[in-house]
């Protein structure tokens, strides 16, 4: 006779007090041997974690007080192998892009209850058991980008060597930025200069003012400019000595968590010698090709602008449109975003390609879509958000990037 399988300890975690009760009462139906537990807030599950610990934890991404990220980061300082589930009415590309470390899936709502139980049938199946390490948080930008799609409220506390910098959040907005030295937009990037440190989380921590207006979007994008033009400089920036790996005590305000060094890679291609300043015909016919296929981009709904940048040297190859909009400032600016974005799924050894990148503003949506032919051009394509149709546009890039010769 084979040995009954061992009890597993499920808890469920929604603020919506109907949803939780009726996925828990359908997961006690299909796995009866397990204990299935609800709770409508992070701060009771993490209650009951502490009380008989957890063996899968379900949870909504968004909750008043203590978000699902929180949560997660929270019993993973406790239990760093632990399997999860995480639950969104709010999925994006930036959402299903973060590094969730361990076994980890997100589920879009609505979704069939089967799906659930697929995804619970995997994370407890045998072959999964035992995974190691935490959510890996690899930079300060990527710290800020966690709490800004989860819509957190609170103050992250961030200290390196002598120094502590305060970032107040409001629903995932940058509402104030205080140190030292500086408040506001210049207290942020002089945070994110920091190499190095640990960060403490304190959610429901309201803003005592508003000294930022920036959208935390351009904040990172600015804060990695100034990166790469400390890196470039002759003067090294400053590295802190002796990096903590283990992460520090929990205390009564929230939790700890160490990052580590930001440093963006970049990587300058010298150009090849030309022998003549002359263009040649195949210049002038790429020239053209790129001309055209940037034209045709202008019938997609809400246009705005468009270039093809070169990543490597951060050189505009051709634009159109752009009405108000610096496309040659904005190339520059974004070439950033894509080498720090590649720096980080580097250091997180991940292998996949990046589809496209998007950033929300209030007003206009910013595509960046690096050319699957060759992957170090990408397009830029700025859309008026209220005119424009997101998957009408990726279609059309795909359909212009086919007859691209570049």
């Amino acid at each position: 006779m084979a040995a009954s399988r061992k009890a597993r300890r499920i808890i469920l975690v929604d603020d919506e007090e109907a949803l939780a009760w009726s996925l828990a009462s359908r997961l006690v139906k299909a796995r009866p041997t397990d204990r299935i537990q609800t709770a409508n807030d992070g701060e009771r599950a993490l209650e009951m974690v502490h009380e008989s610990g957890v063996d899968l934890l379900i949870a909504d991404i968004r909750m008043p007080g203590m978000s699902g990220i929180d949560l997660v980061l929270a019993v993973r300082r406790l239990y760093p192998d632990l399997p999860v589930i995480m639950m969104t009415a709010f999925k994006s590309a930036e959402v299903a892009r973060l590094d969730w470390g361990p076994f980890t899936r997100l589920l879009e709502k609505p979704f069939e209850f089967e799906r659930l139980r697929a995804l619970v049938d995997e994370a407890l199946a045998p072959e999964v058991v035992g995974f190691s390490g935490a959510i890996s948080v690899q930079t300060l930008p990527d710290v800020v980008q966690l709490y800004a799609l989860s819509s957190a409220t609170g103050l992250l506390v961030v200290r390196h060597d002598d120094s502590e910098g305060h970032l107040y959040f409001a629903n995932g907005a940058v509402l104030h930025a205080v140190t030292a030295n500086a408040r506001g937009d210049d207290a942020f990037y002089e945070i994110m200069m920091w190499s190095g440190g640990e960060f403490t989380m304190r959610a429901g921590t309201a803003a005592p003012e508003r000294s930022v207006h920036t959208n935390w979007q351009e904040l990172l994008m600015e804060s990695m400019r100034r990166l790469d033009e400390d890196r470039r400089s002759d003067e090294p920036p400053s590295r802190a000595p002796g990096w903590t790996h283990a992460p520090p005590p929990l205390d009564d305000d929230g939790f700890d968590l160490t990052f580590s060094e930001f440093e963006p890679s970049v990587t300058l291609v010298p150009p090849a010698p030309v022998e003549s300043t002359q263009p040649t015909e195949q210049t002038t016919e790429m020239t053209m090709n790129i001309k055209d296929s940037l034209n045709k981009l202008n019938s997609i709904d809400g246009f705005v602008g468009a270039a093809l940048v070169d990543s490597e040297s951060g050189m505009l190859l051709g634009q159109e449109g752009g009405g108000g909009l610096n496309l040659e400032v904005a190339a520059a600016g974004n070439t950033e975003v894509v080498r720090a974005k590649r720096k980080t799924m580097s250091n997180l050894n991940l292998k996949e390609s990046i589809e496209d990148m998007l950033i929300s503003l209030s007003k206009q949506y910013h595509l960046i879509r690096p050319l699957r032919s060759r992957s170090t051009l990408f397009f830029y394509v700025v859309l008026d958000r209220q005119r424009s149709n997101l998957a009408m546009a990726r279609i059309a890039l795909a359909d212009v990037e086919k007859e691209l010769q570049v």
